[in-house]
């Protein structure tokens, strides 16, 4: 591995170790919707050796969402992410066995339809968490000083 590699590989964990549960909610989503993009654009050009790769991981990533799902504090939103998850699984794989990129572009819709709010949920969680004195310090100065 070159050193740019490793570098980018050293910031990509360190954001994740850092990230608020809700903003690695927003990575997942990202990375499902990226390799789910790639998958069917290789089921076009006819490269199952990469789709295949593709959805594996947009299927664990989905899975593992679906899988944390906390049904107690969620009740009725979990069980509607569950079904909207369950039916983004079927997608998936009826476009990878098929063959049918359209199938595949369902899922990245019921994806990214969802993501927005996560993004919201992620950045309300971000501002309730940096004191309001340092908010209203960098609106009133237009924006952050960095010092050396």
């Amino acid at each position: 591995m070159n050193y740019a590699n490793n570098k980018s590989s050293v910031y990509q964990q360190t954001s994740i170790q850092t990230a608020s549960g809700p903003k690695l909610v927003v990575m997942l989503y990202e990375g499902a919707i990226r390799l789910l993009t790639r998958a069917a654009a290789d089921i076009r050009s006819r490269d199952l050796v990469s789709k295949a790769q593709s959805v594996s991981r947009a299927i664990a990533i989905i899975q593992h969402l679906r899988n944390t799902l906390d049904t107690q504090k969620g009740q009725e939103m979990a069980r509607e992410l569950d079904r909207l998850y369950d039916y983004a699984l079927a997608k998936v794989l009826e476009g990878s066995t098929k063959l049918n990129a359209s199938a595949i572009e369902e899922a990245i819709k019921v994806l990214s339809t969802l993501l927005p709010a996560w993004e919201e949920i992620a950045k309300r969680e971000q501002e309730q968490s940096i004191p309001a004195g340092v908010l209203a310090n960098q609106s009133a100065n237009g924006g952050f000083q960095l010092h050396a």
